[in-house]
């Protein structure tokens, strides 16, 4: 069996206990979320469904706590949503400075 860097354990420890940092009880689920929005800014829920493999109402659920809604606690503002002129029904998400700020501790804690 191959032997795992402990480089690599580590820093994938750092990376969840930034995560971690956000909110005691943020789920992986929001942060992939959050991480696919940063990745490609301007994507659709529906993108973001398909690339997540998450069911469309898991991901309007999670986009709702990561923007300005969450059903139980404080939304996080790390993503805001602009409606598409062609399409009023589709919704486009872009990180908030909120929500750069937070990928942005969580990123540095990669090692180059």
């Amino acid at each position: 069996m191959a032997q795992i860097s402990a480089d690599r354990v580590e820093t994938l420890l750092n990376i969840l206990y930034a995560i971690k940092a956000i909110d005691s009880e943020f789920p992986l689920q929001y942060a992939i979320c959050l991480c696919e929005i940063a990745r490609d800014e301007g994507c659709s829920l529906t993108d973001l469904s398909e690339r997540t493999g998450l069911a469309l109402s898991t991901v309007s659920r999670i986009v709702g706590a990561l923007s300005n809604y969450r059903q139980s606690g404080e939304p996080y503002q790390f993503i805001t949503l602009k409606m598409s002129e062609i399409e009023r029904r589709k919704k486009h998400l872009f990180l908030t400075d909120d929500g750069r700020k937070a990928l942005k501790s969580v990123v540095g804690k990669l090692k180059s």
